[in-house]
């Protein structure tokens, strides 16, 4: 029981200064709704200073080796007739409202973007003779700002949300709520597109070796078989590229199924590999080292490489000695989209680009010891893979925060808590449209699509899917970001980011071609080494294709919509005034928050060990004097009689005077009985020096205490006051003053 003592003691003390420690005032969201006041919050960051004003209406052109009329844009409609009475040998761009209409009916007060708010964030203007008569339009194109491919978190920028997690942009013109105390959460429906990339590894690695230095002269380009020959199946994968045309292109749906399509486009690729060198036999760990001398020199030990599949590793085929196999590696690698550029425009197929991505080379020797310095002699593997890449739009779900408490609201103060699909369980899933183009080659039109109303949509003129997510309709693969020809961005701008990707992006290490930044990592040592891991896996290849997918398009593209228009029809009349141009300060509207209260949390309950144990064995003294008041095995008289019995001054009482009163006899009776009893407390034994001693606290302490013939005589009077109270009860014994000493 002691040892229990002295832990609560301790405990006791240690929870007092310890306990409160983790104690903190938190903000956390309000358990009700209130309504903001939101205003326009604008990106002071280089994205901001980057975007042009908006303009508006958004132009469409179509036709690719020449220009044809967009759908609904004939000269004999009023809407045309009226805008451009002498324009009868031109293409117009303007979209008319029959090609918006099913999208702008749900677009009033809504988060969600429709297509005419997906626009270029950078254009110029030009005069085409053949389009609207000669009239100025604009046309989107690229500038490249800061990478985001090392954030590695939810970015806002101008008009977008990025993804450089996964991959991935949310259209969103954004605002934030003003003159809130603490600040707030909110959330809303956001339009995402999505990148989506599967890759296959060929199990074919590269290698080289570094001969003169890092920059260049390498050598010694080999092969190695890792089972890509000699497990390659017999059996052609379906689909079968190798039909005709209208076989193979009805192997593909509605949904790409990358995965498929890049294991067929490995196999094909392994096939021909083994006809240009003229493999008729392999085991794994075969080496070939007869022409890849082009491919060494090329390679670099900090880089990836991106590329259409095109069997540019091989001498033969990049010194076009073999022009029948660089077709058939060029077509296989086409198909794998399931499209053709001359093909009928069709609604029902996704968006597919096939090709190779080759990973940053490592040390060959690391087992050895070798790392990642570039030494001379230091050999290095390249891993080759196939992949397949496609985009899909779906409506997420995004938690927003502002910490801002002004009459404005900056683009800084706003943070993405969280982004999760849009729950259709109670709703029902999303109708989508997606534009019937007939009598229009892919090569030549870039579809509407997007979120509608399905009551309000011709189903002649627009395709309904009811789904989660769509995959974006097939377009061509000969428009990239440097060569973009209007300003409609949702047709062309998410197919032209993988053209980009795929041309232009890493095919030549260190380079920037066409207007499109390199991404190889010659240039940039950070995506060197964020490359390096990811790059050893199918998955991680994937992932890194999908990050550029996302930077190209936060370069290049914006959200408009800010959910509080009031208008759902378009504008006819061009304009140069901007979302983004709306004053800070500006109320735009109200939106449902969640505003920030202040809260108080313990932030670890680690330092309230102490108070649990003492809380414990409070508790089990509570408990144990419950169960004893309960089962009456101790009552309050056997407690008051022990604790008298135990007190200093009875015990003593009783062994001078024996008889003076009984010894269970209440407190008020002992304490009668006994008042005018005086027990002295004996004199410490005193040294001689202090004794002695003058001035001294000893010698003080000393002059102050009975001598022997005081203590006798008070002992005298005590007796006979004693003698005249008690009367006919005589002291049965006399103690001297050390016989009583001794028992004290």
């Amino acid at each position: 029981m002691s040892g229990i003592a002295l832990l609560a003691t301790l405990c006791f003390t240690v929870a007092g200064f310890l306990t409160p420690s983790p104690l903190k005032e938190h903000r956390k969201p309000s358990s009700n709704e209130h309504q903001a006041r939101f205003s326009y919050a604008p990106d002071t960051s280089f994205f901001g200073q980057g975007t042009l004003p908006r303009v508006s209406p958004v132009y469409r052109l179509c036709g690719w080796t020449k220009f044809v009329d967009c759908p609904d844009t004939v000269y004999d409609d009023p809407y045309i007739r009226n805008r451009y009475p002498n324009n009868s040998i031109v293409v117009n761009s303007t979209m008319p409202p029959a090609s918006t209409k099913p999208f702008l009916n749900q677009k009033a007060g809504n988060t969600i973007a429709s297509p005419v708010d997906i626009q270029y964030r950078n254009y110029y203007q030009e005069i085409n003779q053949y389009v609207d008569n000669g009239d100025a339009k604009i046309r989107g194109f690229i500038q490249p700002l800061q990478t985001m491919l090392l954030d590695n978190s939810y970015r806002l920028i101008e008009g977008l949300i990025v993804d450089s997690i996964n991959g991935g942009v949310g259209f969103r013109n954004h605002t934030g709520p003003v003159q809130m105390a603490l600040g707030a959460e909110w959330m809303e429906d956001i339009l995402w597109i999505y990148p989506e990339t599967a890759c296959t590894r060929t199990n074919l690695s590269l290698h080289f070796s570094i001969s003169r230095n890092y920059f260049y002269n390498h050598d010694s380009g080999y092969m190695t078989d890792d089972g890509g020959f000699a497990n390659l199946p017999t059996d052609i994968p379906e689909p079968r590229f190798d039909g005709p045309d209208d076989e193979w292109q009805k192997a593909f749906g509605e949904a790409p199924d990358l995965q498929r399509r890049s294991y067929a486009l490995a196999w094909w690729n392994n096939q021909l590999t083994a006809r240009v060198l003229n493999i008729s036999s392999s085991s794994v760990g075969d080496r070939y080292s007869k022409g890849f001398s082009n491919y060494a020199t090329l390679a670099s030990p900090g880089s990836i490489q991106i590329s259409e599949m095109n069997g540019l590793y091989l001498d033969s085929i990049f010194n076009q000695s073999t022009s029948a196999a660089a077709t058939e590696f060029t077509t296989y690698g086409s198909r794998c989209s399931g499209f053709n550029e001359t093909d009928p425009s069709t609604s029902s197929k996704p968006f597919v680009h096939c090709g190779y991505f080759y990973g940053v080379p490592y040390p060959s020797r690391v087992d050895n010891g070798q790392s990642y310095r570039y030494d001379l002699a230091s050999n290095w593997t390249q891993q080759l893979y196939t992949c397949a890449s496609s985009m899909k739009a779906s409506i997420q779900t995004v938690t927003f925060a502002s910490n801002s408490t002004n009459t404005s609201v900056d683009l800084s103060d706003i943070r993405v808590l969280d982004v999760k699909p849009k729950n259709y369980s109670g709703d029902g899933l999303p109708t989508w449209a997606i534009e019937r183009a007939n009598g229009y080659q892919i090569q030549d039109i870039g579809l509407m699509w997007g979120l509608a109303t399905g009551s309000q949509v011709d189903e002649n003129a627009f395709e309904i899917r009811r789904t989660a997510e769509l995959y974006l309709p097939a377009a061509t693969h000969w428009l990239t970001f440097g060569h973009i020809y209007d300003s409609f961005a949702a047709g062309m701008a998410p197919a032209a980011a993988w053209n980009s990707v795929y041309e232009f992006a890493a095919a030549v290490r260190g380079a920037a071609i066409d207007f499109i930044p390199s991404y190889s990592g010659e240039t940039d040592y950070g995506l060197t080494l964020k490359y390096r891991d990811l790059s050893r896996t199918p998955e991680g290849a994937a992932k890194i294709m999908n990050l550029i997918w996302t930077d190209l398009m936060a370069f290049t593209v914006v959200g408009t919509n800010t959910g509080f228009e009031t208008t759902s029809e378009p504008s006819t009349a061009p304009s140069t005034k901007s979302k983004r141009d709306n004053s800070a300060s500006t109320v735009l509207g109200t939106r449902t928050v969640y505003k920030m209260v202040r809260t108080i949390a313990y932030a670890d309950f680690r330092y309230a060990i102490p108070a649990f144990v003492l809380a414990g064995i409070l508790l089990f003294s509570v408990v144990t004097a419950t169960i004893f008041a309960l089962r009456k095995s101790l009552s309050y008289e056997i407690l008051r009689h022990y604790i008298n019995q135990t007190s200093m001054g009875r015990a003593a009482t009783q062994i001078l005077y024996p008889g003076v009163a009984a010894t269970d006899s209440s407190t008020k009776e002992w304490s009668h009985s006994t008042k005018d009893i005086i027990l002295d407390v004996p004199r410490p034994r005193l040294k001689a020096r202090q004794r002695r001693g003058r001035g001294s606290p000893s010698a003080s302490l000393g002059a102050s205490l009975l001598s022997p013939q005081q203590d006798l005589e008070m002992e005298s009077r005590s007796r006979s006051q004693l003698s005249g109270h008690w009367g006919h009860h005589p002291v049965s014994r006399t103690p001297s003053p050390r016989t009583m000493h001794q028992y004290i």
